[in-house]
């Protein structure tokens, strides 16, 4: 019995050093305490979507303005070529919102839903080649962007859909709503 002593003056302080930590750990990172830091994480990922999309959604506004504008012109008038130009740099700022939130879901993709995960590497390439073909950096199908032609589909970009649709938890509302 005089053996086991030792042994428990040894146990005693190392249990009570755990419990002391494990306690600490519950308030520091559990339920108790402050959010886990992929819940903070999170968090401050819908408040950069938020915020880019209320920037994104006065844009996308200025850019259906244009859009119904461009409707209203006639086919042949030549201020159709300017009013393009427009859409085109309208559509291009929206475009530049919609791709640095993507990026951001990508960099935190914990924050994703499972389903549209695999989906965000598309979205940006698709987002960053919409971009460089109206800057007229890049060609689609082998022609490049000619705002001269004054050509414009009226039903590109005809709605404006929240990123936080993608994100876990949270419900489907525009910054704007």
């Amino acid at each position: 019995m005089s053996k086991s002593r030792p042994a428990l003056w040894i146990l005693v302080p190392i249990s009570l050093a755990l419990s002391v930590a494990s306690i600490w750990g519950t308030f520091q990172f559990g339920p108790i305490g402050k959010p886990s830091r992929a819940a903070q994480e999170c968090a401050d990922l819908k408040s950069f979507v938020i915020s880019e999309e209320k920037v994104g959604k006065s844009d996308w506004d200025a850019y259906r303005e244009l859009v119904t504008r461009y409707d209203t012109t006639a086919p042949n008038a030549n201020e159709r070529a300017i009013l393009v130009k427009d859409i085109a740099a309208a559509i291009i700022k929206v475009l530049g919102h919609d791709l640095a939130i993507y990026k951001e879901m990508e960099q935190l993709s914990g924050c994703v839903k499972k389903e549209d995960r695999s989906n965000l590497p598309n979205m940006i390439a698709e987002t960053e080649s919409a971009i460089n073909y109206l800057n007229g950096t890049e060609a689609i199908d082998g022609a490049y962007f000619n705002p001269e032609l004054g050509n414009w589909s009226s039903s590109y970009y005809s709605e404006f859909i929240s990123a936080l649709e993608y994100l876990k938890g949270s419900s489907v509302k525009t910054a704007d709503a």
